[in-house]
This record gives structure tokens, sequence and C-alpha cells, in this order.
């Protein structure tokens, strides 16, 4: 994997540490410590052994650099590991070493190890994506009825209440985290198969070890084993991406709304955020911008996972082994995305004179369709059109060319339409979902 400081734009240092060397090996040889506790306990292996194997899972006992080489070797890194843990064992007592791994096989350990470490990287990210959707709801109930400017591809359209807009991207957000939160609970389950996933070394004692192995690990027991089926791990790997991109159609706003000429809302500031090594004013969108390049990388990655589904028979080769690491690659943009837009969710500032003259800067796109519909009532659609048409080719003020709906077009609040009543629904839904 890349160092950190590549990587500093694309992970956040807790999601980088759940997928850390030390907390990969910490998993593995918790998974092995397990194990002998779990065979131990059903009178496979001796209950000194398992004891002495478990002493020995300690992972700073163990070197990752060496690891890793080794595990090229073996297209593994369980198979050094073991022989790294066997050997450690051997220093302590040489009669348990033949008790070492009772059962399992390479996939059993890693894919175990891999369910850990997202259990131990998701939960507090999705907990930090909830306060993310409830500082825009508050923002949302905020601006319920600050009118803006609505833009449809990329241009001037009619008003919308600011709070819409908000509300929109928190209804998205919390859709996004709780499909995510389903997937990530489904994958908390126990891989153990052993050989080809029949168990067969542990005889009539395969259902209690497995009970225990998963009691011990704090994880679901599945069914049965999961090699090649993997529609969990790439359902988890796609919900990361949506909710990645849920993310980022807040921040492609938000990005949008801080330009210069436009101004109508900024990023929190503090020291050194959002400064240019050269250009001494600039106040640049440095959440958004950290967003919008994990929304770059995650969806490719979450098809990486998607097209590992196709795998051999009852162990695989290539497809199984290329999902660990993208799937912590992902994880840690997911990390990254939800960092750094709970910072803009909670300090994100507004400034309605900008939204203010940019709906009277574009006069005609604010008040073109309302009038053509207030006319319309007397006139029917097809004259009004022509009517509206003719005020906007005038120039000027297009309210004035259209004197005589001067009052109607004035009134703020039917200009806003249902929007406002929007906001109401989008966030009484927000609530009825928690």
């Amino acid at each position: 994997m890349a160092g950190r400081l590549v990587n500093a734009l694309g992970a956040s240092a807790a999601t980088v540490e759940a997928f850390s060397d030390a907390a990969t090996l910490r998993q593995m040889l918790r998974f092995e410590a397990a194990l002998a506790e779990a065979t131990a306990a059903a009178g496979l292996i001796p209950k000194r052994a398992a004891s002495i194997i478990a002493k020995a899972c300690e992972a700073e006992l163990y070197d990752p650099a060496a690891l890793a080489a080794a595990a090229r070797r073996s297209a593994t890194l369980t198979v050094p590991l073991v022989k790294a843990l066997t050997e450690q064992v051997a220093k302590r007592d040489a009669a348990a070493v033949g008790f070492v791994h009772w059962g399992a096989t390479s996939q059993d350990v890693i894919d175990t190890a891999m369910v850990l470490q997202l259990g131990e990287a998701l939960p507090p990210l999705l907990e930090m994506t909830k306060g993310i959707v409830a500082g825009f709801a508050r923002l949302a109930r905020k601006h319920r009825t600050t009118p803006m400017l609505g833009r449809t591809l990329l241009q001037p359209a009619t008003p919308l209440a600011l709070g819409q807009k908000i509300a929109g991207w928190a209804s998205d957000i919390d859709r996004a985290q709780r499909r995510l939160t389903d997937s990530f609970e489904e994958t908390q389950i126990l891989q153990f198969g052993g050989a080809s996933g029949s168990l067969t070394a542990l005889g009539r004692e395969a259902e209690p070890v497995m009970r225990a192995l998963a009691k011990k690990l704090g994880l679901a027991l599945p069914p049965g084993p999961w090699f090649t089926q993997r529609v969990r791990i790439a359902a988890l790997a796609q919900d990361t991406a949506l909710l990645v991109g849920a993310l980022a159609k807040a921040a492609r706003d938000i990005s949008l709304m801080m330009q210069l000429e436009v101004g109508e809302a900024a990023e929190p500031s503090g020291a050194g955020r959002g400064g240019s090594s050269t250009m001494p004013h600039k106040r640049n969108p440095v959440g958004a911008a950290l967003v919008l390049s994990a929304a770059a990388r995650a969806p490719m990655l979450a098809a990486t996972i998607v097209a590992a589904l196709p795998q051999e028979h009852e162990r695989a080769l290539g497809g199984w082994q290329a999902e660990w690491p993208t799937l912590a690659a992902l994880v840690e943009c997911l990390g990254s995305a939800i960092e750094a837009m709970a910072e803009v969710a909670a300090g994100l500032t507004v400034e309605p004179d900008a939204l203010q003259a940019n709906m009277g800067a574009a006069e005609a796109a604010v008040f073109a369709e309302r009038a053509t519909f207030l006319l319309a009532r007397k006139m029917g659609k097809q004259k009004a059109g022509a009517l509206v048409e003719k005020a906007l080719a005038q120039g000027g003020s297009f309210v004035a060319a259209l004197g005589q709906l001067e009052k109607e077009l004035a009134d703020e609040a039917a200009l806003l339409g249902y929007s406002p009543k929007f906001v109401d629904r989008l966030l009484a839904d927000l609530t009825r979902k928690r």
C-alpha cells in the first residue's frame, strides 16, 4: 500500500489504522488464538497447547515486512504467518507445535480478519455520517424559506428554498448510510470451512467448534462457509461507493456555491484551511475537494470487487485475492470523505445577500415561469408563453415589461411554490427512519 504521505488525501487516520499492519496481524492472530481455545474446549487439542498458542498470538512478535515478502511466494499471508506462529509456539513448548491452526485453512483466517477489520473501521464512520445528516438537517430547517436561484443544466432556473437543496443532501446521505449499515451487518459473520468447506478435520466436533469460535470473535455463525459466495462483500462495496457518491453530491454543490462570483456559501475557515501556496487571497473548498477525490476512486474500487464475484468452485484463484486490498482502499476512501464532510456540515455558512443578488441578476429566469402560469389562467398557456417571450426579448426589467403582474410576481412566498413543504417532508422522512 502507498505510504501515509501519498495517501494523506485519500484516507482518514482512523481507517488507515484499522487496516494497518499491526491491525491486520492482530485480527489474524485473534482468529488463531480463538481457534485454539475453541478446539481445546471441544477436546480436539490439549488445553495447555491452546494456552501456549494464545500467548504466542501477540502481534508485536511478528515482522510485517518479512511476512509480506513471504506471502508473495504462497499467494496468501496466512501461510507465512502460521509458520511464524508455529516457531513462536516451539520456543515455548515443542509439544504444542502440532496443534497450531487446527482444522482451519488460509481463507478462514484472512476472510475472518477482514470481517473483523470492517467491524473496527465502519461503525465509527456510520455514526459520523449520522452527525453529517443531523448537521444538514439543522441548516435546512434554518433556511426553510430562504429563497435561492435554482439551476438546471448549470443555467439559471426557477427559485426554490435553500432548505430544500440542503435537505435533499441530508436525505440521500441518510439513505446511503442506512443501506451501508445493513450490508455491513451482513458481513459480520465467521468464515470457517477448513480445506474445501467440509471441516472434515474436525469430525463430529465441527458444530461445537464453529459455535465457540464465532462466539469468541463476536461474530454471527452463517449457515455455511462462504469461500466463493461473495455477494455480501460485493454489496458492502457497492453501498460504500453509494455513500461516498451521496456525500460528493453535497460537496459538488457546495464547491459551486463557493465560487467567488457566486458566493452563496462557504466552508468553515481556520488556520491553514483552504490556503494556497502562492495566492494569499484564496479560500479553497478543501472539504469538498477531499470528498470529490474519494468519489473519483470509490466506484472503480467497488467495481473491482463486483467483477471478482464469479469465483471458481470451492476456493478461488485471483478473484478472492483481489478483494482484501481493494476493500481496504475503498473503506479508506469512505473514511476520508466522511471525515471531510463532517467538518463542512458542522460549519457551513450561508450568504443570504449573495443568494438574493444572484436571483436579482437573473430576474427573467426567476419570474418567467411564474409569469407564464399567472397569465395562462386568463389567456391560455400558448398566448401567455408568447407574451412572456416578447417581454423577455425587450430586455431591461422583466417585471416592468409585465407591469400588470408586478404585485403577483413580487409575492416571495408564491415564488417558492411547494419548496418549503418539501423541506418539511424531507426532514420528517429523516426523523421517521431513525
